[in-house]
């Protein structure tokens, strides 16, 4: 059923239609019967609870979730025999529009007949409150009981409860109480009411439509898996959940127990996913054909791959890789799973036994692919590597930012999994029509395959799986580039001919590709600088003019002289032969800009502060129109106390840039502390644990239009702030950042 609105629309508007109202007109029967109205102030003027139920009725209704047939307020539901007492529900969702006359006629006749249908047919029941602070007391008091009135004791019902704009949503599944969203159950099916997260209210968003409630109340009581569409599955909403986190453990168990806790089993697992990802996207097009991607308890119970049991899973699986891989060509080129291997059979079960009942398609903007870095890729020796991930609130900052749109280039030379590209896109997708991003215009390059494999899955699941996505060991972006061509390929920059950045000067009809945008997070500090440590690592870096201007140390500023002070030009001293190379990726990424090109780069601090880069920093003010500057606090990210910086600029045209230098641009400057996060580890994986906002009077958890709760973070006003402030700016500077359809 496609909702008309969101349900956060329709309740504005009932705001809208009753600011000074002192009565609204009730839309659904009262007690079983037509009402013209309900008072919804007190004495004073002020909503009463009653302004909140026809709130929520009507957001129900008028967002088109729920006909207003199948609802009722203050329904008093017999608990049993004529001489029992009535339970009256604050309000109540019935499966079938005859609910009305049943429950009237049971009134009137006190057939056990009707009271038997009815209790048949509610699907759910509500209850509604305005600012009671004791949510465990009315959980335990109204709530449950409410919900207990379905029988029989292991029936699926809903239970919502709206407290004055605060939704939380919760279920009773097979005979346990439990929130909605699963993430809330800190025990996942153990979790008791102390263990709910009752301090977190739920985004409306996840209130689930009539005809998804009808599905969860009349599942059929066997499962199967073999009948399913993607519809069937449950979202994440959140990595860090009981049921996630114990199933990634799941499978860790496995992979260890194989042995193949190695590249190979890496290997594995990323394929697997990929086949899960194809499984669903086919649903997604053809409703018809039913989910192949799922394991039965049998079939996972095999001793040998002989036994007739498993090999209908090995079927199954193997004419999915089939089908997928015309698709799917640069994850599945090579078969890493061997069939014929039970180890190799045991870990895609173990997977499959993980991830058969979520959806990734509709899951598509957690936080998965992070997940899959820290947690399964060992042999990534991301220590060694220096390959360090940027955390989900970070990145999307950085591209609202920057705000790549209307069919542009964007490349990211230090890739990693690929997440600047995918929210990049997901972002733009949210705008108007003709203003998206293509897929096959989004670029990334990474020195690791294993970075490029999860990068393409990344864009398999939020994109179309255009992107192009290259891999290159060692120096990756460093000394390759993408060259303009059908289809683009890398190429290697000549010592040759492109000393100090003269990258165009090719001696053949080679021109490289340039870009609207870069965003980046490139390695960088004293720990992960670029080391000369043979003659072609020093002919690779003398093709960087920054590598140039740092060995020219022509300045006494770091030897307490004045700054600007000039002395002999020198080579700088024994055991400096390196550069951050955050420097280097800087120049890197400058240089792969078309002119008006915008860059987002997260670099470590000390290049904007420290005098040993003061040359850099007037370097790249002859390059760049500086845009905004960000410090970030040391807690950013989770392997590292480096303090960083995001860097936000454009390449105008170099008599614009000198025009621009001139009249004094402005720069937007501000020093960020709260990130809305912090780094936990559950049964041995690793997330970024959100943190909430306080309302210091009322000690709730803040939450916004839409219901959710509001990360206690920075990015979200100065993100409207930083447009602001571009708006007194030049035109090409709101152009290039501002400007939708």
């Amino acid at each position: 059923m496609s909702h008309l609105h969101k349900f956060s629309e329709a309740k504005a508007t009932f705001d809208a239609d009753h600011a000074n109202a002192a009565t609204s007109i009730c839309i659904v029967p009262v007690r079983g019967k037509a009402r013209p109205n309900d008072s919804i102030r007190n004495v004073r003027g002020e909503p009463n609870e009653q302004y909140y139920k026809w709130q929520f009725v009507y957001g129900l209704v008028h967002s088109g979730l729920y006909p207003k047939d199948y609802i009722g307020v203050e329904v008093h539901f017999p608990k049993g025999n004529k001489g029992s007492a009535a339970l009256q529900l604050d309000g109540a969702i019935f499966d079938d529009a005859a609910w009305l006359d049943r429950y009237n006629a049971y009134w009137n006749d006190r057939k056990s007949s009707d009271l038997e249908w009815l209790n048949d047919h509610l699907l759910a029941t509500i209850e509604f409150k305005k600012n009671d602070k004791e949510i465990e007391k009315v959980f335990a008091g109204q709530i449950r009981p409410a919900m207990r009135e379905k029988e029989p004791s292991d029936a699926y019902v809903l239970g919502m409860y709206y407290d004055a704009e605060r939704l939380y949503m919760f279920h009773r599944r097979s005979g346990l109480y439990l929130r909605y969203d699963e993430s809330k159950n800190q025990k996942g099916l153990a979790s008791k009411v102390g263990d709910l997260s009752l301090h977190l209210p739920d985004p409306y968003a996840f209130i689930p439509s009539f005809e998804e409630l009808k599905a969860k109340v009349h599942k059929p009581s066997t499962l199967n898996r073999a009948a399913r569409g993607i519809s069937d599955l449950d979202v994440i909403t959140t990595i860090s959940s009981v049921q996630i986190q114990t199933a990634l453990s799941d499978v860790l168990r496995a992979m260890d127990k194989a042995g193949l806790v190695n590249q190979r089993g890496y290997q594995i697992l990323v394929q697997t996913l990929a086949l899960k990802i194809f499984d669903e996207k086919r649903n997604e097009v053809r409703k018809d054909r039913h989910l192949q991607f799922f394991v039965t308890d049998e079939e996972a119970s095999f001793s040998n791959l002989g036994e007739p049991k498993v090999q209908g899973f090995v079927d199954r699986m193997t004419a999915l890789r089939t089908d997928a891989s015309a698709k799917y060509q640069k994850i599945l080129r090579n078969n890493e799973i061997d069939w014929r291997n039970p180890s190799h059979v045991r870990v895609v079960v173990a997977i499959s036994q993980a991830f058969q009942d979520y959806s990734f398609a509709r899951s598509a903007r957690s936080d998965l692919y992070q997940l899959v870095f820290y947690n399964f890729a060992n042999s990534f020796k991301r220590d060694e590597a220096a390959q360090f991930l940027t955390p989900l609130p970070v990145i999307d900052f950085v591209v609202k930012l920057v705000n790549p749109r209307d069919g542009e280039t964007v490349l990211d030379p230090c890739c990693g999994i690929g997440d600047f590209l995918s929210l990049s896109f997901v972002n733009a997708s949210t705008k108007a029509s003709g203003w998206q991003l293509d897929d096959a215009n989004i670029y990334g390059i990474d020195l690791d395959e294993n970075m490029i494999t999860l990068a393409t899955l990344n864009m398999l699941l939020n994109g179309d799986g255009e992107a192009k996505l290259f891999d290159k060991p060692d120096k990756g972006s460093i000394l390759y580039k993408i060259a303009q061509g059908s289809p683009p390929a890398l190429v290697s920059l000549l010592p040759d001919h492109h000393q100090r950045g003269n990258w165009d000067n090719w001696p053949d009809q080679t021109k490289l590709q340039k870009f609207d945008v870069v965003l980046t997070n490139p390695p960088f500090g004293e720990d992960r600088a670029y080391r000369v440590k043979s003659d072609t690592d020093r002919r690779i870096i003398e093709m960087y003019e920054t590598w140039h201007i740092t060995r020219d140390r022509s300045t006494s500023d770091e030897n307490g002289g004045s700054p600007g002070a000039k002395v002999p030009a020198r080579k700088s001293p024994k055991g400096s032969d390196n550069i951050d190379l955050g420097i280097v990726f800087l120049e890197n990424a400058y240089r792969m800009l078309k002119d008006d090109g915008r860059l987002g780069i997260v670099l470590s601090n000390s290049i904007a502060s420290i005098n040993r880069w003061t040359k850099i920093r007037e370097w790249l003010a002859t390059k760049l129109r500086l845009v905004a500057f960000f410090d970030l606090p040391s807690n950013v990210f989770a392997e590292t106390g480096v303090n960083t910086s995001i860097l936000v600029a454009y390449k105008p045209k170099a008599d614009e840039l000198r025009r621009l230098s001139e009249s004094g641009y402005s720069i937007y400057a501000r020093d960020i502390e709260r990130v809305g996060y912090e780094k936990r580890t559950l049964k041995r994986n690793v997330f970024f644990n959100p943190l909430f906002q306080m309302d210091e009077t009322t000690f709730d958890i803040r939450v916004d239009v839409e219901g959710r709760p509001l990360l206690d973070e920075e990015f979200t006003e100065t993100l409207s702030d930083f447009r602001t402030w571009a708006l007194g700016q030049e035109e090409t500077l709101q152009r290039l950042f501002l400007k939708e359809g």
